[in-house]
């Protein structure tokens, strides 16, 4: 039977039994949202209904947010960090993660489970070795501290996520020809 076959009653019973999933994922955003309009006397009332608004919404948080603090700066610094972060991690981790999955070496196998391994170290206990090599290079309290920080936690992760994508597409796919030759250039 196909879905449009189904009856309106059981779809909806389906559509109902995912209902409590949808409003556990959502209720955290809701209440953010209503606790950034609340006014500031009603936040702090400890006999106020928590889920509602009572004493009318304000956009005075959203004012002091943009306009008192650097907010808009730290947001610019998060951005650049996580881009370049980001992209030398993906960089690293396809080109790595190709040449595990395709080329034959002696000890393959054997790297490929130390980057799993490495991936599986807790990232607390690379936070000290990693703050005395920022110190030495001399990027210490800066956003390039970051940028070269985050990809001793992200190219594992890229590497082996992007091993077993590699694995996955046929060989056949990367020797086929692309391109086709006009007919009569073969001798």
């Amino acid at each position: 039977m196909t879905v449009a076959r189904r009856p309106l009653a059981r779809r909806l019973l389906i559509h109902l039994g995912l209902l409590p999933f949808l409003v556990f994922a959502l209720f955290p955003f809701y209440h953010m949202t209503l606790t950034s309009l609340k006014q500031d006397r009603e936040l702090y009332d400890r006999f106020a209904v928590p889920l509602v608004i009572k004493q009318g919404p304000t956009l005075d948080h959203y004012r002091k947010l943009l306009w008192e603090t650097e907010f808009l700066t730290w947001t610019k610094n998060s951005l650049m960090v996580t881009i370049l972060a980001t992209g030398v991690s993906i960089v690293i981790g396809t080109i790595a993660a190709y040449a595990l999955a395709r080329l034959r070496f002696p000890g393959v196998g054997a790297f490929g489970t130390g980057i799993f391994v490495t991936y599986l170290v807790p990232t607390s206990l690379l936070f000290l070795p990693l703050a005395q090599v920022i110190n030495w290079v001399g990027l210490a309290d800066s956003k390039w501290a970051l940028v070269l920080t985050y990809p001793t936690f992200l190219v594992p992760f890229c590497t082996w996520l992007l091993m077993g994508y590699f694995r996955t597409v046929p060989k056949e796919v990367e020797c086929a020809r692309w391109w086709t030759e006009p007919p009569g250039s073969r001798p």
